[in-house]
């Protein structure tokens, strides 16, 4: 341990990051976890992420600190700048993949790293919008949001983009049971509206046949729902 504070106050942390595991199991307390998270840190700030390539290393040097280092998946602070790495290297990894239905692998590996982290406030959201719906159809994103909803609770009816994600899973007809939930429960201020006007225009025979289901007996939408009669 008077090694391991040594070199924090030089701070090399890449030669500390090397010597953590020389202290014995039974003596890492709270001093030494805070000097692993400091050594995994700064091992993350040294990464360049400038292509698909690295960003696969990347994620893959997160998982060997979360399998070597247990205690960091309680630390806000490298969780957070695991969040801020992971965000970056999923940008460039999407193009590692191919993206056909039924054989999607990216997006639950996004899903995956978000999993993970129990601590970070609004990750699953943040991949979502950040990194899922800006390279695939708005539908992909669902995953994440469930996720963000068992996360973060019904904060994320704000989220300005669920209102495309919920539109785009109910054309594809999918998930219509949670999205019945979604549109009339949880989120009603939010999506009941733009669901209804959506079926209004009745441009996507699927999507009038899925929000049919799922606005089905609500009397505030009546208008929207005589599309449904026809």
């Amino acid at each position: 341990m008077a090694d391991l504070r040594a070199l924090d106050q030089q701070q090399n942390y890449a030669e500390m990051l090397g010597r953590l595991k020389d202290v014995a199991p039974a003596q890492r307390d709270a001093e030494w976890e805070t000097l692993a998270e400091k050594a995994n840190v700064a091992a993350l700030e040294k990464l360049e992420i400038t292509d698909g390539r690295s960003g696969e290393s990347a994620l893959m040097v997160i998982d060997d600190q979360f399998a070597a280092f247990p205690s960091l998946k309680k630390s806000p602070t490298y969780l957070q700048k695991r969040a801020d790495v992971g965000a970056k290297a999923f940008g460039w990894t999407y193009g590692n993949y191919r993206h056909s239905t039924g054989d999607e692998q990216w997006v639950p590996k996004v899903k995956k790293f978000a999993e993970a982290d129990a601590v970070t406030k609004g990750l699953a959201q943040r991949l979502a919008k950040d990194v899922v719906l800006g390279r695939l159809v708005a539908s992909s994103a669902w995953p994440l949001y469930e996720l963000a909803f068992q996360r973060d609770g019904d904060a994320v009816c704000a989220d300005a983009k669920l209102v495309d994600v919920v539109i785009d899973v109910i054309d594809y007809e999918s998930w219509l049971d949670e999205m019945t939930t979604l549109v009339t429960k949880r989120c009603p201020a939010q999506l009941k509206k733009p669901v209804a006007e959506k079926l209004k225009k009745n441009d996507s025979k699927s999507f009038r046949k899925g929000a049919c289901k799922v606005l089905a007996g609500q009397a505030d939408v009546g208008d929207a729902l005589k599309v449904c009669e026809g």
